[in-house]
């Protein structure tokens, strides 16, 4: 089966291993290193604009390990365009968002197989099954993939029996459901999670909000909602206005 491009560019930049930048006289790679002990995630003034629309400014904050922080505010408010700028997925107009881990600082960009991402606009193959999608996720990174811990989240989620289904025969709480699977799928250090359980029902809520707050401890959580129920998620909030 041929497989057609994901509509959104985010997918293949921030999915691939390594992805390249265009530079004099050809191309440079950008690879990511290890980030198994990532330390923390400093924004330091960050900025967006489109156009002449100011998003927001200013932005400085500081979260480490262990922490987890709500993004919250109103639809407009520029909360999930924060997420992906931290995410790698689009740049900042201004400032910049520094990863630190094993004694390595820099973007995003570094520490791709550390980040876990979760995001309306981060797609995956409808061509394909959830088995395939992970398959082909873990093998753009590099990784072995930990069948039995992929096989793990997509029961929590009911998922298990129609795991060999096309995800575009997926209802939308299903896809949601099967988006933070794929974001989870290789443990990852960092979770960004735009309204994750949106679209999901009582039992999909549950369910994440479980499984969330076992990985808070261990891993560094950004939540991007305007949902009570997911900022309680969350020890700190940082609030964004329109």
């Amino acid at each position: 089966m041929r497989a057609r491009r994901p509509r959104s560019q985010y997918f293949v930049n921030f999915q691939s291993l390594c992805y390249n930048k265009r530079a004099r006289g050809g191309c440079i790679a950008v690879c990511p290193v290890a980030g198994g002990e990532l330390e923390k995630i400093v924004a330091d003034a960050v900025g967006k604009r489109f156009g002449p629309h100011k998003i927001f400014d200013g932005m400085s904050f500081e979260i480490a390990r262990g922490g987890s922080v709500c993004l919250w505010g109103p639809n407009g408010s520029g909360k999930s365009t924060l997420l992906k700028i931290m995410a790698g997925l689009i740049r900042a107009s201004s400032g910049k968002v520094t990863y630190f881990a094993n004694g390595k600082s820099g973007k995003s960009a570094m520490f791709k197989n550390s980040i876990g991402v979760s995001a309306p606009d981060v797609r995956l193959y409808e061509e394909l099954s959830p088995l395939e999608n992970l398959d082909f996720l873990q093998r753009s990174r590099g990784l072995v993939r930990d069948v039995k811990y992929e096989s793990e989240l997509l029961d929590r989620f009911a998922l298990k029996d129609c795991s060999k289904e096309l995800l575009e025969t997926f209802s939308s709480g299903m896809r949601q459901k099967f988006h933070l699977v794929a974001a989870l799928a290789h443990r990852p250090a960092v979770l960004l999670l735009d309204e994750p359980t949106s679209f999901m029902d009582e039992e999909g809520r549950r369910q994440t909000g479980e499984l969330i707050a076992g990985l808070k401890a261990s891993s560094l959580l950004v939540v991007a909602t305007n949902d009570k129920a997911e900022r309680a998620w969350c020890e700190d909030t940082i609030e964004l206005r329109k």
